[in-house]
């Protein structure tokens, strides 16, 4: 008569209590395996920490030629190329040349009559956006539209902190000069018969 009691109380079948039981013990093993380790003497195995290396000049050349970009060496150890038809300027700057800059220089010259369309604009965008920073700066012919992005390296970087700034740079100031340029009314070249 016991041996059926489970169905007059309204319990459950012996195997099923045992499959639940065998159920409930798995859950509790996963969620201990899911749970961090409280043992402050062991760490599980992970990847080995990076370490940062100082940043030179000739580092930055090794990783940018590394990615496959063409660049020029200026005298002072800077680079220069052109991403996307747009001019830009890699550089460490800073009295212990201890900030990377990333410079972009727009291919136009901002006429007269669009200066303060062209600051609005550069105004808009830094309001909104973290980076590059955009400025207009006078040249010998003119105001030209720059982005920059600058970034502390003083205490060294990885070569992936390095590229991400530096394509970070490229890519945001690339962007900007898109947008500006598709804002612009379109250059007038002088006519062949003139």
């Amino acid at each position: 008569m016991s041996r059926w009691a489970w169905w007059r109380r309204g319990g459950e079948k012996p195997a099923e209590a045992g499959r639940r039981a065998a159920d409930a013990a798995q859950r509790a093993a996963d969620e201990q395996d899911a749970r961090p380790a409280r043992d402050a003497g062991r760490r599980s195995p992970g990847p080995a920490p990076v370490r940062t290396s100082p940043v030179s000049a000739a580092r930055l050349l090794e990783i940018v030629t590394d990615r496959g970009y063409h660049v020029r060496t200026e005298p002072d150890g800077s680079l220069t190329g052109v991403w996307d038809g747009y001019q830009f300027h890699i550089r460490l700057a800073g009295e212990e040349q201890d900030f990377l800059s990333v410079r972009g220089l727009w291919g136009r010259l901002v006429p007269e009559e669009l200066r303060g369309a062209v600051a609005q604009a550069a105004n808009d965008w830094n309001r909104d956006k973290i980076w590059p920073t955009v400025f207009t700066a006078p040249t010998p012919d003119g105001v030209g539209v720059r982005t920059e992005i600058m970034a502390d390296v003083g205490a060294g970087a990885t070569d992936r902190q390095l590229l991400d700034i530096i394509e970070g740079g490229l890519s945001a100031g690339v962007q900007f000069f898109q947008a500006l340029g598709r804002s612009m009314p379109p250059i007038e070249e002088p006519s062949p018969e003139a």
